[in-house]
């Protein structure tokens, strides 16, 4: 369509020579905003806003009880993803970027301890040991799970997720830790956080406490309680 060229000429040229970027492009916006487009309107602002909203409710739904879930299981769940979304969150280099699959993997090494904890048969034909922690997933999912399509895309997402994070931890064993993008490190942790919430769903909520990441404290406390036993005794004997 011949219209006029109201493009700015000079502030393109200017970010082109600037160097601040590898190339400079003009936006193609089509017919947004023209007599040509439909969905300028107020009718579809108010649906954007409402999605917005709905969108916004639901997602913090989800995490608000992966959350809370993941502290029920364990606390040490918990402090893993807090120190993965802290780390992308506070990253300055490459080389801190690449950390951030680091603390994705002993998060869901922990998830695979909390919900399917290593054995020393096999399962299904397969290894479900501590390093096997993906096989022990795979393995929670088909005890859990009766329909073959929710089956088959649990466990397709838990395969993903694997992939994601070896791929991230491959790049950095390498020293490839410019080679690690930021896109890529966001995408793993949302894959995370979908695989955390749909895995620790299939677990009913209750269930026996978990006394094991307080058995540090419990025996700290009782060892201290030891030796004011020991005092009361021999002022007893005296």
């Amino acid at each position: 369509m011949e219209v006029e060229d109201n493009r700015d000429h000079v502030q393109y040229r200017e970010w082109e020579a600037s160097g601040l970027f590898s190339s400079v492009h003009w936006e193609d916006s089509g017919v947004r905003e023209t007599i040509f487009d439909p969905y300028d309107n107020m009718q579809h602002f108010r649906r954007l806003g409402e999605a917005d909203e709905l969108l916004h409710g639901q997602f913090s739904s989800a995490l608000g009880e992966t959350l809370m879930r993941c502290s029920d299981l364990d606390p040490n769940l918990t402090q893993r993803l807090h120190a993965a979304i802290k780390a992308f969150e506070g990253h300055e280099t490459a080389e801190e970027l690449a950390h951030v699959s680091l603390s994705c993997r002993r998060f869901t090494e922990k998830l695979a301890d909390c919900l399917y904890p290593p054995r020393e048969e096999k399962v299904n034909g397969k290894k479900v040991g501590r390093a096997e922690y993906r096989n022990r997933l795979w393995a929670y999912v088909a005890e859990n799970v009766t329909s073959d399509t929710t089956r088959e895309l649990l466990i397709a997402n838990v395969e993903d997720l694997g992939k994601r994070i070896d791929k991230l931890d491959s790049l950095s064993n390498k020293g490839l830790h410019s080679d690690v993008s930021s896109s890529d490190v966001n995408r793993l942790l949302l894959s995370l956080l979908v695989v955390a919430h749909d895995l620790i769903s299939l677990r009913p909520p209750g269930g026996a406490f978990a006394y094991e990441p307080y058995e540090t404290a419990i025996r700290a406390f009782m060892e201290g309680l030891r030796p004011q036993q020991e005092h009361r005794s021999q002022d007893d004997e005296e």
